[in-house]
């Protein structure tokens, strides 16, 4: 039997740049996957492939055993983008009045429930231009929950919320896994993929370095922590320590002669 959802040897080329490639990982019923990487290592355009928004160079991706891009895994897949905007001229009843048209299978009792839990029912009518980040993430939430989906796929879900608004997000997610459902989340948050996560996929450059538990990946590489093995694994800490040895130079060789013409120029004044 398939997980609801597989990828295998997914790439993507632009031109001769190979942005993603050779990628494969699947995530099972009741877990949660977290999909880390520094910037350009190819998170979101993964994400963006299983998504549709993008075509694939090659490989095959699976939704609850339906190719992507079929009816019947787009039915059966929700989608938490980053950086998708949502249009600040409609209220969030007209958002989800226009998702429904797009997405017959969106519950309208499960929307307004979403809502209620969220605390988003007293603004409702309000335009989205108006809402805080922290309100835009919890309508996209509701967008992507609405029509019962087995496969959730979210995008750095946790960047700009507020404590509380966190604390939130993880206990959707965790009780999304907990029912049956399948999540894959693209993060830079290491503590709270260590912390939250079953499993994680580790990205550098565009291909998979790494593919397990936060526990069996640390002790591979003979880490103490998820963040010391992501360093050793995206070899970031050479580039770290370079520019630490050029920040550390230029700043001993001329902030103490700005300091000190900044001092000539207030005695004199």
């Amino acid at each position: 039997m398939s997980d609801p959802l597989e990828i295998q040897g997914l790439a993507k080329h632009y031109g001769r740049h190979r942005a993603v490639h050779d990628v494969s990982f699947t995530v099972a019923a009741n877990r949660v996957v977290g999909l880390l990487g520094p910037n350009g290592s190819g998170k979101s355009t993964t994400l963006h492939c299983i998504a549709g928004l993008q075509q694939t160079t090659a490989g095959s991706i699976t939704i609850c055993g339906h190719p992507h891009e079929s009816v019947e895994a787009k039915d059966a897949f929700g989608f938490f983008p980053d950086d998708l905007p949502l249009p600040d001229a409609l209220t969030a009843r007209e958002v989800l009045a226009f998702h429904s048209r797009l997405r017959p299978g969106l519950d309208q009792d499960l929307a307004g429930d979403l809502m209620a839990v969220l605390g988003l029912t007293e603004h409702q009518n309000k335009m989205l231009g108006d809402f805080s980040h922290g309100m835009r993430r919890k309508i996209q939430l509701v967008l992507a929950l609405s029509h019962w989906p087995q496969v959730l796929v979210m995008d750095e879900p946790m960047r700009g919320l507020d404590p509380e608004a966190a604390e939130l997000m993880h206990a959707v997610i965790e009780e999304f896994a907990a029912t049956g459902g399948a999540v894959l989340v693209a993060t830079h948050d290491l503590l709270a993929a260590e912390r939250d996560f079953t499993d994680v996929v580790v990205l550098a450059d565009g291909e998979v370095v790494a593919h397990g538990s936060p526990d069996s990946i640390r002790r591979d590489v003979g880490a103490t922590s998820l963040t010391d093995a992501f360093v050793l694994l995206t070899g970031i800490q050479g580039r770290v320590e370079s520019a630490r040895a050029d920040i550390a130079r230029l700043l001993a060789q001329d902030l103490p002669e700005a300091h000190a013409e900044r001092g000539a120029e207030q005695r004199l004044s």
